[in-house]
């Protein structure tokens, strides 16, 4: 019994110490007076527009990439960005046996080549590199086309 829970005990920790390693980081970074980014937001305490440079890398190998986000002030932002989804290709299989209809015995037909499967992504890790004053960012698109 007591095996057992000490094998329970010791397969929960590893799980606990996988599940920190892969969770993105949630510790307040102060990148300028004022400016502080924590996880996926940015708080702006200044009365000016803050250019923020950050990293975000996405789960399974699907890569990472630099994001810019504008911290209004005296505002929290969420950065904005998705994580790409990852095709893995379809697995060969095996197709049964049929009867043969020109003779006696079986017909083994080739393998065939199965769907692929699509995985969604997420982010693993976010790093908040730069805060930069910048009262004049690009305007947000409005949502119409004209």
């Amino acid at each position: 019994m007591s095996q057992r829970l000490t094998f329970g005990l010791g397969v929960a920790s590893i799980v606990m110490a996988a599940a920190g390693i892969l969770a993105p980081q949630a510790v307040a970074q102060e990148l300028a007076p004022g400016v502080s980014c924590e996880g996926f937001s940015c708080r702006n305490d200044t009365d000016d527009t803050y250019r923020v440079e950050s990293f975000v890398a996405c789960s399974d190998g699907a890569g990472g990439m630099t994001i810019v986000t504008y911290a209004r002030p005296h505002a929290t932002t969420d950065l904005r960005f998705g994580c790409p989804s990852k095709t893995i290709p379809g697995k060969m299989e095996q197709q049964p046996p049929r009867l043969n209809p020109d003779g006696p015995g079986y017909v083994y037909p080739p393998p065939t080549l199965g769907p692929p499967e699509v995985k969604m992504t997420h982010p693993v890790l976010v790093e908040h590199r730069s805060a930069e004053i910048d009262n004049n960012p690009p305007q947000e698109p409005t949502g119409s086309a004209r």
